[in-house]
């Protein structure tokens, strides 16, 4: 699948020419390439369209210029955009132009900072972790041990017949019972 550059002031026209063509909107996400060589705009909003008469794919990448990045807003075209440009705007910083209810979808309202840019900053946000208790396994396909776990195990994960493939026979066997089912046609 090949990739297209669109800049952002074509992007409205461009996306109302794909609806009309029948292009669908699978994705639409946010793209930080800080850091990356030959770029000119660090953030792109990345867009993935199906057309599924001719059963196509298409991936465009809409260069977010600006400080802070704006794009225009396409959920006038496809209404699926809404929640997916609100979802951009929160975690990347990247806002949409024109988009009707623009605010945090993820994040808490008082939050600060866009959480999947490159530079917001590992550890901002101190995290307690919970001592957990151990969990002993001791039934045949959870052991932690490689060698007791490699059992063959049937569609439900009950053992298949018994034994292991290294032959050791499991702690319980598979039980058949014998199930009688009412006969058709006898009256009572």
């Amino acid at each position: 699948m090949e990739t297209q550059h669109i800049p952002s002031a074509e992007w409205s026209e461009r996306a109302r020419r794909l609806k009309d063509e029948g292009w669908w909107l699978a994705d639409l996400t946010g793209l930080d390439l800080m850091g990356a060589i030959g770029g000119e705009d660090r953030f792109h909003v990345v867009v993935h369209l199906l057309q599924h008469e001719r059963k196509e794919r298409a991936r465009l990448h809409v260069h977010a210029a600006g400080d802070p990045p704006v794009v225009p807003s396409v959920v006038d075209v496809w209404p699926t955009a809404n929640f997916m440009e609100r979802e951009v705007f929160d975690l990347m910083g990247i806002g949409f132009d024109g988009h009707p209810d623009l605010r945090r979808i993820m994040m808490p309202d008082e939050w600060e900072g866009h959480p999947l840019r490159k530079d917001y900053g590992v550890g901002k946000v101190q995290i307690e972790f919970r001592e957990q208790p151990l969990i002993q396994l001791d039934a045949p396909g959870q052991s932690s041990k490689p060698r007791e776990a490699d059992v063959r195990v049937d569609e439900l994960g009950q053992p298949d017949n018994g034994v292991s493939p290294n032959g050791d026979p499991f702690r319980q066997a598979p039980v058949e019972v014998p199930i009688e089912l009412p006969r058709a046609g006898r009256g009572g």
